[in-house]
């Protein structure tokens, strides 16, 4: 199958931006070079009738009508060059192909100069549009050309029309050649283009599930194929099969792998690792009959007439009439097969050659961000281990030593003291406090973040002992989502301890409130307390450590004064952001 000629856009596509879809115009040409070439045909064309006009009556009509051509030529390169100019409209070479016509029909038929004008408009096409567009200009201009020459012969002059239909031929011929050469050239700057966004060094945040869906999307955009699937069996971890897939009617799919069933993926990975093969259904155009099943093994460097009915079975499988697989290997252990299926159009062997490099390029890719996220986890577990034990010995040995004075101070003080009870308090409170520091060393170091389901009960807890050391009753209300896990979750503490924090140091506030609501794209936090009475005129403020933490997330957060007498903190945080864990 062909791939779509204006698809070699040389575009800078972020990671979630695919290429341009056909019909998209490619500047693979230097449109000034194009718009000088046509101001030197129309001078050149000007010259020739001054030197040698046509002998008849519209000699004087063809010289203006080039000259007007000059000055028409000399605006479009003015224009192109004080401004940046795109591809120029295909209007243009069009209109040209049509002046072409109109002046051989002036100057002579079919023995006119401008007869091998018509290949700037079809270079310009080819190299500009691509081979179907030039296509079409070399039939029309072929066309006109002949209907011109044939029209101008006189009657019973057969050797002047053969010779015009000869020369018609030529040029068929010859913008054939041309088409085809500015149509490969641009389906090569098409498939670098794509290569190098394949090949993107993408950032570790967005993982390899975003990184592989994204790829796939490009493949099919590029080829204009129906779907386009990735079968992979993995070592580690589980499950052992997976599928990525990627589907022109359902865009936007869900980025996650979906498990495969182990005879579903043993019927789709029946073929070598080192085999790929393209198919089209018998009962196709007769085209798509003719090419029929080709296979090639790439550590035998030969092809293959085998695993026809393999192909046959797949095709019932994957419900397309045509398609193209080629395997995909990793160096830790994981093969898997791409297939990409068309509704429409055929694949031919280059497609199996190119879409290889793709798969290989795809899957190095893979191994590099595997890799940095390796070197990112040991970096950060190095980093993670260093601050527990600087924890330990700077914050949580003082804490201690904070404690064992405290219990001889209440040893010392007799029993009916009235500051022991004050005393026993303030023992419990460090004792606590120097059981959440060990709690969080060893989370630190260990990195074994808090699960969703806990993070409720956690902030319960946190709630309650204020309640009972500082008198602030705190209400809890939560709605949590299964997506809520890992680093999110104690991130989502941390901001609602701090949160909280801010009540008891900055206010004299009694009541309080959190509120933790999961949806699609993040979770909602809130954090509220009422305005005490006498507290005057509330004020504008901005928390900023709390700010800046929420930020760090990539979250939002704003602050509302409520009619009802309460402050709140409105804080959002979206689970891409926090997936990844380090």
């Amino acid at each position: 199958m062909t791939p779509s000629h204006g698809l070699s856009a040389l575009v800078k596509s972020t990671p979630g931006r695919s290429l341009s879809r056909s019909g998209s115009r490619a500047e693979s040409v230097d449109i000034r070079m194009l718009v000088l070439l046509r101001c030197v045909l129309a001078f050149s064309a000007l010259v020739i009738l001054w030197i040698e006009p046509p002998p008849h009556e519209f000699a004087a009509l063809a010289f203006g009508s080039v000259a007007v051509y000059c000055a028409f030529s000399l605006v479009l390169a003015s224009i192109a060059f004080r401004s940046d100019w795109p591809v120029p409209s295909k209007a243009l070479h069009w209109a040209d192909a049509l002046f072409y016509g109109y002046m051989i029909a002036l100057t002579g038929g079919a023995d006119s100069v401008f007869f091998l004008f018509f290949f700037y408009c079809i270079l310009v096409a080819a190299f500009s549009w691509g081979f179907r567009e030039a296509m079409r200009v070399t039939t029309a201009s072929m066309i006109v050309f002949a209907v011109i020459g044939i029209a101008l012969t006189p009657s019973g002059d057969t050797p002047e029309a053969a010779r015009t239909l000869v020369r018609a031929g030529y040029l068929f011929i010859f913008g054939y050649t041309i088409s085809y050469l500015g149509g490969y050239e641009r389906l090569l700057r098409g498939r670098l283009a794509l290569l190098k966004e394949l090949t993107n060094q993408w950032n570790p945040r967005f993982g390899v599930d975003h990184m592989q869906r994204v790829n796939l999307e490009r493949l099919l955009d590029f080829y204009g194929g129906q779907s386009c699937v990735l079968v992979l069996r993995r070592s580690k971890p589980a499950p052992e099969y997976v599928m990525y897939s990627a589907n022109r009617d359902k865009p936007g799919q869900s980025e996650m792998p979906s498990s495969v069933a182990d005879g579903a993926a043993s019927a789709l990975l029946r073929l070598p690792d080192t085999l790929a093969a393209c198919y089209h259904d018998p009962a196709g155009s007769l085209w798509q009959s003719v090419r029929g099943y080709s296979a090639y093994d790439f550590d035998l460097k030969a092809r293959t007439k085998t695993f026809l009915n393999e192909c046959a079975v797949w095709a019932t499988l994957l419900d397309t009439h045509a398609f193209v697989t080629v395997p995909y290997v990793q160096r830790d252990g994981t093969v898997g097969r791409l297939f990409l299926t068309s509704a429409h159009g055929a694949f031919s062997h280059a497609d199996i050659d190119f879409l290889a490099q793709a798969s290989d390029a795809m899957s190095t890719v893979v191994e590099n961000t595997d890799l940095v996220e390796e070197l990112i986890f040991r970096a950060a577990q190095q980093e993670r281990s260093s601050i527990s034990r600087d924890l330990h010995d700077t914050t949580i040995q003082p804490y201690i030593g904070l404690k064992l004075a405290l219990e001889a101070l209440l040893r010392d003080a007799s029993a009916d003291n009235p500051l022991s009870f004050r005393i026993s308090e303030l023992i419990e409170m460090t004792d606590l406090t120097i059981r959440d520091l060990r709690d969080y060393a060893t989370t630190l170091k260990e990195k074994a973040p808090m699960a969703g389901s806990f993070l409720v009960e956690a902030v319960k807890k946190h709630g309650e002992r204020l309640g009972r050391f500082y008198g602030i009753d705190v209400e809890v209300t939560s709605d949590i989502s299964p997506r809520l896990k890992g680093r999110l979750a104690a991130e989502a503490f941390q901001v609602i301890s701090e949160g909280l924090s801010n009540v008891l140091r900055h206010t004299t506030a009694k009541k309080a409130f959190v509120s933790i609501l999961c949806e699609s794209s993040g979770i909602n936090l809130r954090v509220g307390n009422e305005i005490s009475a006498g507290a005057g005129q509330t004020r504008k403020f901005k928390p900023r450590s709390l700010s800046e933490r929420v930020q760090s997330l990539g979250g939002e957060i704003f602050v509302e004064h409520r009619p009802d007498g309460y402050t709140v903190v409105h804080m959002k945080i979206p689970y891409e952001t926090n997936d990844q864990t380090v």
